[in-house]
């Protein structure tokens, strides 16, 4: 139950395809929000392609089918004082930005378009993927990140980590 002082809105929402939105708009604050959750992330790569979901990742933001520049997400945002960012996880990746308000419905577009017709060009995958293995080899001096792997190759076959 929400206080009477709390004029927050919060809407949840799964698309036809599971895919779970989360929008929140608070009158106090002078920005705007969305997030987006796809549950796949790094535990369902393939054996052969590791990596995969962190690269799809990265590949949504350069441009659509409606937006096929390359930099027309970042540079809508930065004009109405916004940001996006994103991250994979094992088991989902997200992504989110925060935008002033006169800049919601254009930038809410605009995201809806990396998950409706993304283009995924030959001019920049060969860029992505040497971004995606530089963090891949930052990572494996994190005591964690190894710790991680490791357990993963003695989770029971059919456990998600496996």
């Amino acid at each position: 139950m929400k206080h009477p002082l709390d004029k927050s809105e919060v809407r949840t929402l799964v698309l036809e395809n599971d895919i779970r939105v989360y929008l929140l708009s608070d009158p106090k604050f002078n920005v705007s929000a969305a997030s987006m959750s796809v549950e796949v992330g790094s535990l369902q790569d393939p054996d052969a392609r590791e990596g995969l979901a962190h690269f799809l990742e990265h590949m949504l933001f350069l441009g659509t089918e409606k937006y096929p520049d390359v930099d027309e997400y970042s540079t809508y945002l930065k004009t109405y004082g916004g940001y996006s960012n994103a991250y994979t996880a094992g088991d989902h990746t997200n992504y989110q930005f925060q935008v002033l308000p006169d800049g919601y419905e254009g930038a809410l577009d605009r995201f809806a378009q990396f998950f409706i017709s993304p283009l995924f060009t030959d001019e920049y995958t060969a860029r992505e993927v040497n971004a995606v293995n530089s963090e891949y080899q930052k990572n494996i001096m994190n005591d964690g990140w190894r710790q991680f792997r490791i357990s993963s190759q003695f989770a029971k076959e059919g456990h998600p980590q496996r």
